[in-house]
């Protein structure tokens, strides 16, 4: 896993650089750097995000974004060295500080956006004992950057079936929630459905659903048949984003030939992959 979020950083890194010459202090915000904020819940690299590069001890940055529109804000920072950081609102009060930023486990700052207007963001690099300049940084306010590789969870189901008048399955339950190897807060992204079948070939392949439905919405979640795995989850707007650690729901169903008698039966086995923040 660990592999797999270095490259991924590397990634980040390898970016075109935009060199700021400037030193900027709580008392200069003149001449902040404009960042927008990251509206992009999926895996693509944000947009909006500001890439640089720090060339010494005293290479500090300063950051102005227009924030207010939700009651907290994320700030991600993405380089191989920590920065210590002070977030103010228009006025001048701080309302966070942090150092060391930067770290796996300490990437992300979470603050207050109680209201609306200019906050400003102050960056100055960590006494860390690093040295090596210069190192890449990227800034990146609002929507978290979100890490992918390798993170799926394996369920199986009780066998289960369909006859020509009964093309519904009974609902099977499994729960989550307590799932240790599962990160808090992951986020689902994407299932896929396989299994046992035995006499799939009286069925209509296409009216083929196998569905999930999370214990936090009333909707079933259908796979359809050749894939039975849905595409569009991950592009989830933020507000229906699915967590993973909760109870979720089975079902399966499916139109027989006419003609056909045979009992269709399906042993489920559930892939669910999911994405957790970058932190």
């Amino acid at each position: 896993m660990k592999k797999f979020i270095l490259i991924f950083l590397v990634t980040l890194l390898m970016s075109p650089i935009a060199i700021s010459a400037d030193t900027s202090t709580p008392d200069q915000v003149e001449d902040a750097i404009e960042l927008p904020r990251n509206d992009k819940t999926d895996r693509t690299m944000p947009e909006k995000n500001h890439l640089t590069e720090i060339n010494s001890d005293t290479d500090s940055r300063v950051y102005k974004i227009e924030l207010g529109m939700n009651p907290t804000e994320k700030l991600t920072i993405v380089s191989q060295k920590t920065y210590d950081i002070v977030i103010t609102d228009s006025n001048g009060n701080t309302i966070i500080q942090r150092n060391e930023i930067g770290e796996e486990g300490s990437r992300q700052v979470e603050f207050p956006t109680d209201n609306y207007g200019d906050y400003y963001l102050f960056i100055t690099p960590s006494d860390d004992g690093r040295t090596q300049y210069p190192y890449s940084l990227r800034v990146i306010v609002g929507e978290p950057i979100y890490l992918y590789y390798g993170n799926e969870y394996q369920i199986n189901l009780l066998n289960s079936s369909l006859t020509p008048t009964n093309t519904t399955s009974r609902i099977q339950y499994f729960d989550l929630s307590d799932i240790d190897s599962i990160p808090e807060g992951s986020i689902l992204t994407g299932f896929t459905v396989g299994g046992t079948e035995v006499n799939r070939s009286s069925l209509s392949l296409y009216s083929i659903k196998r569905s999930l439905r999370p214990n936090s919405s009333l909707n079933w979640i259908d796979a359809t048949y050749p894939l039975y795995s849905p595409s569009d989850l991950d592009v989830a707007p933020k507000s229906d984003q699915i967590l993973v650690k909760q109870g979720w729901a089975f079902r399966h169903s499916a139109d027989f030939y006419p003609g056909e008698t045979a009992t269709y039966t399906l042993t489920p086995n559930i892939t669910l992959d999911y994405k957790i923040e970058m932190k």
